[in-house]
């Protein structure tokens, strides 16, 4: 009998300190990333303001795309917004890395308010990359699995260098954590928008044909590539796309 009272104690235990493990943790999670619980974040309304507070995944989709998040205020008051009606919303988390007093953000940063790709209805699409050329993550495409084994030799450019393990550095200025690229370059194809433009999608089987639409018009990337060939692959998309946004402004 004492062991099923030791067994029973043990089981209470882990039930009562298992939430406060749980909600310990959801203060790193991304929207999304666990499914109906709120995190800290933001939303951005149609008129540019911005509202911080919690955002719980509403878990409607629409071509694999979030369309609903809710929002609650910092007073409690909570409300379901869809992608009709706000710009989008996000959480930035940081990471403080040593010696560097520079933050880094973790993906995912945001979610646009986006027609989709096939039906055209709004729909949350996350944001990879900002910039010239804005990398947005297709939600459908298959994980790979031998990303760091894609990565696993250092890439110098002219103007920037890759490293696994460091990131990516761009001049004396930009700089990533090795954890954004990794978490970047796990998918098979992506959504991307040159300057505004119409989203097209960018996977390895139509990649060549994409890649002087998408690179061609700068003439620093030309040196880049020359010096390392390597980045032309489609593995590379991603870093030449962060390497293009901060050279090619």
């Amino acid at each position: 009998m004492s062991g099923i009272k030791n067994s029973a104690i043990i089981l209470f235990l882990i039930s009562f300190l298992l939430p406060v493990k749980l909600f310990a943790q959801i203060e790193n999670v991304p929207p999304g990333m666990a499914s109906g619980l709120p995190v800290p974040g933001y939303i951005i309304l149609s008129n540019g303001d911005t509202l911080y507070g919690k955002l719980r995944w509403a878990l409607k989709y629409v071509e694999n795309n979030p369309v609903e998040v809710k929002f609650i205020a910092e007073n409690g008051e909570s409300k379901f917004f869809n992608a009709s009606e706000i710009k989008g919303f996000g959480n930035r988390l940081k990471v403080w890395e040593e010696n560097n007093p520079t933050p880094v953000y973790l993906a995912p940063e945001d979610y646009v308010s986006l027609p989709s790709f096939k039906k055209g209805i709004p729909v949350f699409m996350n944001r990879l990359i900002p910039g010239r050329l804005t990398v947005y993550q297709n939600r459908s495409s298959v994980i790979l699995t031998t990303t760091k084994s894609s990565q696993k030799s250092r890439i110098d450019g002219i103007a920037f260098y890759f490293t696994p393990g460091e990131g990516l550095s761009i001049g004396p200025s930009y700089r990533t954590d090795y954890r954004i690229i990794e978490s970047r370059t796990r998918f098979t194809s992506y959504f991307v928008s040159k300057e505004g433009g119409a989203i097209i999608k960018v996977e390895k089987e139509n990649y060549d044909d994409l890649y002087s639409t998408l690179f061609g018009d700068c003439p620093a990337i030309s040196q880049e590539t020359e010096k390392t060939p390597d980045l032309k692959n489609f593995k590379n998309f991603m870093i030449l796309a962060e390497v293009y946004n901060q050279l090619c402004r």
